[in-house]
């Protein structure tokens, strides 16, 4: 199921606002970046067939929730900076973080990489727990 835009952040699709960034005062390095997040997001939609995700975008980055409120809990967050990485924040359950709204961070090295690094957010944050697409998706790390 393809990734879905918080319907009161924006009336365009996500990756309609990606693009717009990449042209974004003929910069090549908002073109990298607009180009990294899109892949990412087709990368989100290819691997999830099932699982509703919603997502808006803060800084250009990309936020993912479980549900169509940008007032949730922002579970996992994406960036690209103009180059191959994808910077990772994942909220900490409460239960587990020494603090209110603890995040874990990283850095994947490649696309390939991020697709690890989007599954073990997910799973970690525990936003989609007891989600049967991710647990067989996370069977392959």
């Amino acid at each position: 199921m393809p990734i879905t835009v918080c319907s009161k952040h924006s009336k365009k699709s996500l990756v309609e606002v990606y693009q717009e960034l990449g042209g974004y005062d003929n910069n090549p390095v908002w073109e990298i970046r607009s180009k990294a997040m899109t892949d990412f997001i087709k990368l989100i939609n290819e691997i999830f067939k099932k699982t509703q995700i919603w997502g808006l975008t803060s800084h250009d980055r990309l936020v993912l929730l479980t549900e169509d409120n940008w007032e949730s809990n922002w579970y996992v967050i994406i960036n690209n900076i103009g180059n191959n990485e994808y910077y990772f924040e994942y909220l900490i359950p409460e239960k587990k973080s020494p603090w209110r709204n603890g995040m874990v961070q990283g850095v994947a090295q490649s696309l390939e990489e991020a697709k690890k690094y989007l599954l073990i957010a997910m799973n970690e944050s525990e936003g989609w727990k007891g989600n049967m697409e991710l647990e067989n998706l996370l069977k392959d790390y």
